[in-house]
């Protein structure tokens, strides 16, 4: 069977999260540990004394814009799920993903085999430093790579100061840089994937970009179109663009037409000059509409992504959960953001379940070519019943 554990709390709380995690296993040693640490702690201490109690494990981490599990959320703190059961794991971490997305991703994945006698099944969790602007281009590649198997994630953060963010794998941390952990399982594990953002604007145009920096919407610098189309909403519910414009930006992203819905892409920080870095290119020529979300539907997509990822297992239990989730869905939701990860882990049977706030999340299922998302809550279940 199964176990998850799942806690959160300071530093100085660290050594006895680690005994609870021990405790709440059942002493049984863990096949995967994440970390989803603050910018407020030690990355590489932190990595390390995970490293140090759970040497069996491939423990993964990021930094974060938020830490959260099933009981709570916070700040300044780390978040750790662990994992026990019948799992192989297989893990590698690439860098220089800013100058050569697919050096960093071949570097990530290289030794990584691609199936497992009697483990049927396989699913990759991604981290990734987003401020290297590759996010979409390192999904796509690892799908490409690994075929059918669903890929999920999520891009680290650095409580919105858009300066540095790190991963890591074990004792490695790195920026600028891209961490993959296959999960090798007896059965499926469930994915679910929700946004809750709908358009206010009209239809905008990237008419001049350099890579992930849009210089100029419909012929005008990109910040100013962004201020003129948004900063009075922003106001009204109490943002100033002037002294965050990380968070009013994350408020009021940008939403590209799939189909007959909506992907939408994150604008991280306003550039000398007029222009605005994204977390993933846009393109010239590239047709959107800003984005924006009432509360409700924050937490109604929230429960819908738990939903599919339960579904998707079948009738039986859920043992937890790791869980991606975009950091505007904490602006927007605020104090009432608690809520919706009780009932995130509602939906799942009361499941465990830890996970951060990202500055981008990663889904992809079989025959999905979506990749890289933002505003969306990301659900990875892990079944009670592991084979």
């Amino acid at each position: 069977m199964s176990k998850v554990s799942c806690a959160r709390g300071t530093a100085d709380e660290l050594s006895g999260l680690l005994e609870t995690i021990d405790t709440e296993l059942g002493h049984a040693p863990p096949v995967l540990v994440a970390a989803f640490v603050s910018t407020a702690l030690e990355f590489t201490t932190t990595m390390s004394a995970l490293a140090a109690k759970f040497p069996g494990a491939a423990v993964i981490g990021s930094t974060t814009s938020g830490e959260f599990t099933h009981a709570g959320d916070g700040s300044g703190t780390v978040a750790l799920f662990a994992l026990a059961g019948d799992y192989k794991i297989h893990a590698g971490i690439g860098t220089g993903l800013a100058a050569s997305p697919e050096a960093a991703v071949a570097a990530a994945l290289g030794g990584l085999p691609t199936e497992l006698v009697g483990y049927p099944h396989r699913t990759n969790v991604v981290l990734l430093d987003p401020l290297a602007g590759h996010g979409e281009a390192a999904a796509l590649m690892i799908a490409t790579t690994m075929g059918d198997a669903p890929l999920v994630g999520g891009a680290a953060g650095d409580d919105l100061a858009m300066t540095k963010t790190t991963v890591g794998l074990g004792t490695t941390a790195a920026s600028d840089a891209i961490v993959v952990a296959s999960v090798f399982s007896k059965k499926r594990l469930g994915v679910g994937v929700c946004h809750g953002h709908a358009p206010f604007s009209e239809p905008l145009t990237v008419t001049k970009a350099d890579g992930s920096v849009v210089l100029e919407i419909d012929g005008r610098p990109a910040w100013d179109v962004w201020l003129e189309k948004s900063a009075a909403r922003a106001k009204e519910v109490g943002l100033d663009p002037a002294a965050n414009p990380g968070a009013y930006l994350l408020r009021y992203e940008a939403g590209l037409r799939i189909g007959g819905g909506f992907k939408v892409r994150a604008p991280l920080a306003p550039q000398p000059g007029g222009g605005i870095q994204f977390a993933t290119p846009m393109p010239e020529g590239t047709v959107f509409t800003i984005m924006e979300s009432a509360p409700g539907a924050q937490v109604d997509s929230a429960v819908s992504a738990a939903r599919t990822a339960r579904d998707s297992i079948g009738d039986g239990a859920v043992a937890g959960a790791l869980v991606f989730d975009c950091i505007c869905r904490k602006l927007i939701l605020a104090d009432a953001y608690r809520d919706a990860l009780s009932k995130i882990s509602t939906e799942l049977g009361s499941a465990p379940l830890a996970g951060f706030e990202t500055y981008g999340e990663i889904a992809m299922n079989a025959g999905d070519m979506t990749g890289f998302h933002n505003t969306t809550t990301v659900v990875l279940a892990f079944p009670a019943d592991d084979g």
